[in-house]
């Protein structure tokens, strides 16, 4: 089966009305009409659009307006975070604890930690140590995402397979009426299968912080495990500014689902005159 490939216009009106990036599997839900596709395959269907364009550019796993800035890595503020949940699907499994560490000219700075109000169950419970008890006096989820949406302000969001993480947060905020996320997100597992590739057979959280030897033990708890993801995060930094990564864009594009491989000319153009 082929795919006919829709005009430029729609992908353009779509990444502006995501307030300058999209998600390539977002994208190719809206211009393919898919469900639920894998973001390797979703940068594949929309690469011909991406590279013949020099409006437009990835990031990752992120299609976005070309003329939008960089920093280098140096420069750019990171905010590290984890989420416990009431269960694994968006859907219907709520959120009820978010951790998060800002980090500074590649430097932890600061910590954001906060329960949600609601109730658990017995498995997420005997999972994170929660109770209904512990988050009966906690603030409700409006409140919370206020709380950490303005410790994160307009830093890079980093997560360990923050499809998850991303995707429960998206869901409250449109539930909420408030958008979604739109700046830049990296995910420590691919960027981790793509520096560590052969070194290291399993790439959950435990067993990287295992690997590098971070100070914090991942322990399903939101705070912890952000910080454990934070440590882990920093190490890959500097593997990825062994191979010549300097900006975030180029770990974004270090850390998509899949190694998208050599750039086009185009692209190494334009990443060589940032």
């Amino acid at each position: 089966m082929r795919l006919a490939i829709p005009s430029l216009g729609p992908l353009i009106e779509l990444v502006e009305e995501r307030g300058g990036q999209v998600s390539a599997s977002e994208a190719a839900q809206r211009l393919f009409a898919l469900q639920r596709t894998p973001a390797g395959v979703a940068r594949s269907l929309l690469r011909p659009l991406v590279d013949e364009d020099a409006r437009l550019e990835w990031r990752g796993s992120f299609v976005v307006l070309a003329e939008r800035p960089t920093k280098s890595l140096e420069d750019a503020d990171f905010v590290v975070f984890d989420l416990e949940t009431t269960g694994l699907l968006a859907g219907s499994a709520q959120i009820c604890e978010i951790g998060a560490i800002r980090i500074e000219a590649l430097e932890p700075r600061d910590a954001f930690e906060t329960l949600v109000s609601g109730t658990i169950p017995p498995p997420a419970a005997r999972l994170s140590g929660l109770t209904d008890e512990a988050l009966g006096g906690a603030p409700g989820i409006a409140t919370a995402l206020d709380r950490f949406c303005a410790f994160s302000g307009q830093a890079a969001l980093v997560a360990h397979n923050a499809r998850f993480d991303v995707g429960f947060v998206n869901r409250e905020l449109e539930r909420l009426g408030g958008g979604r996320l739109a700046t830049a997100v990296i995910d420590t597992l691919p960027l981790a299968r793509n520096l560590l590739r052969g070194r290291l057979e399993r790439m959950n959280l435990s067993s990287l912080a295992c690997f590098f030897g971070v100070s914090a033990e991942p322990c399903h708890r939101a705070l912890p495990d952000a910080v454990a993801t934070a440590e882990v995060f920093l190490h890959l930094v500097g593997l990825a500014r062994e191979k010549g990564v300097s900006t975030v864009a180029g770990l974004e594009e270090l850390g998509a689902a899949k190694n998208p491989g050599t750039p086009s000319p185009r692209r190494a153009r334009l990443a060589g005159a940032r």
